[in-house]
């Protein structure tokens, strides 16, 4: 069994279901009156395919400022649980996409599926004499996720057995030391994670760059994206993470710190690569629902040519704006951090507040952290933290405490004043 992303390549596999599916059409009406190019405009189309033959579908289709859930199985295939895996890789997608609802119409009688969609959250809203309308919604994030970064120096056994000993959701990321057994321990810990950036750390340390214009560097950060997401799908989260790309290849000693300058570069060469790989990533793990998220770059003043040149990507508003524009793929979403934000603005003199009113509707993982305005170094923060203000139109992002060597307690503190201030 697997599943298949359907698009308008492979559109042959939905015509064969569609005219296979038999009584199944009695309850799913949605292609008696569309085209199936209509999935063009899907966020997503699924199917499942068995010893060669299609024999369930899926799709989230969005209609306005609704999203639709729409599921059929073969009838010959019925009650063999095909159903229930189908709307996990639906609930899946929509978790990773950061949808807030999911919407769906099912007949009364069809008593089967309405036990089905309950059990995945779905609560009637609306009956009417033959169907009723129930919708889904997304959790409100109650829990910040601590970055592996508050335990630097530690080893990857003793950060898990913290995590679990606190019961913190885990960012497996940056500055964990390369380990054969890395990918196992992540694997097999026994505490909900996410993976992030250099996570797993490669033997021979780079510096992860998408939009390289070294062939073998964009090589190697493009598959271990691709890695990447395969790991976060296979311990169910819902994205995997990483900076975005540079117009320089900087050397693993220089991040943090002041990058090697060269003479000069071709700003929309490397924007043209960084795309590139982004699509190159998401296809390559097409048939996973795991979302993909591009962190914005901070440009501190030490790191601006002398004639005002910005050696990095997705530093400001407008072009992480871009990616999303020109990418056009609803796994692909931002990480939006703060702290690097803060040093930007200070760097660019933008405003930060209306940068961030921009970045926070595409928006599905904050980084959190404080700073002088001028190096980004992750020092906690307090109630004066500049960010709080804006927490209340984003309860539903994952919140990562991303501060450096921390206490359970103190990060515990930080985890309660951040949550203090959203309103759920």
């Amino acid at each position: 069994m697997k599943f298949i992303r359907v698009n308008s390549s492979n559109i042959i596999l939905l015509e064969q279901f569609v005219a296979q599916a038999g009584k199944s059409l009695d309850s799913f009406r949605y292609f008696s009156s569309r085209p199936f190019t209509v999935i063009e405009n899907h966020l997503c189309t699924w199917v499942i395919e068995e010893d060669g033959e299609v024999k369930a579908y899926g799709h989230l289709d969005r209609e306005g400022e609704t999203i639709w859930l729409g599921i059929a199985v073969k009838s010959n295939s019925i009650g063999k649980g095909l159903g229930r895996i189908m709307m996990g890789r639906l609930m899946a997608s929509a978790s990773s996409i950061g949808l807030p609802k999911v919407k769906l119409a099912v007949d009364h009688v069809n008593e089967g599926a309405i036990k089905l969609y309950e059990q995945f959250d779905f609560q009637l809203i609306e009956k009417k004499e033959l169907f009723g309308f129930y919708e889904w919604q997304l959790p409100v994030s109650k829990q910040a996720v601590i970055s592996s970064l508050a335990f630097a120096g530690q080893s990857t056994e003793n950060i898990i057995a913290v995590a679990k000993e606190n019961n913190f959701i885990l960012e497996f990321s940056s500055g964990m030391a390369f380990s054969p057994e890395l990918k196992e321990l992540f694997l097999n810990a026994p505490i909900k994670r996410f993976a992030h950036n250099y996570f797993p750390a490669p033997e021979i340390p780079f510096v992860l760059n998408l939009g390289s214009g070294d062939e073998e560097i964009r090589r190697k950060s493009i598959l271990h994206c691709v890695r990447g997401i395969q790991l976060s799908f296979a311990v169910g989260a819902p994205f995997f993470s990483a900076h975005a790309g540079f117009c320089v290849d900087p050397q693993p000693a220089e991040l943090g710190k002041e990058l090697s300058k060269i003479a000069s570069f071709d700003r929309a060469k490397h924007w043209h690569y960084f795309l590139a790989s982004i699509r190159e990533v998401l296809h390559a793990t097409l048939d996973l629902p795991t979302g993909f998220l591009l962190e914005n770059n901070v440009l501190a003043k030490m790191n601006v040519y002398t004639n005002g040149l910005n050696p990095l990507l997705n530093v400001e508003a407008d072009e992480m704006l871009l990616m999303i524009e020109e990418i056009a793929d609803p796994r692909c979403g931002i990480l939006f951090d703060t702290a690097h934000l803060k040093v930007s603005a200070n760097t660019l003199n933008f405003n930060l507040a209306e940068a961030t009113q921009k970045i926070l509707p595409f928006t599905r993982c904050i980084h959190h952290s404080d700073n002088d305005g001028l190096q980004d170094n992750n020092k906690p923060f307090d109630e004066n933290y500049w960010f709080l203000p804006f927490l209340k139109q984003v309860p539903q992002s994952l919140h990562v405490l991303e501060v450096r060597k921390q206490s359970a307690a103190e990060l515990k503190g930080l985890e309660n004043l951040l949550f203090s201030k959203i309103t759920f």
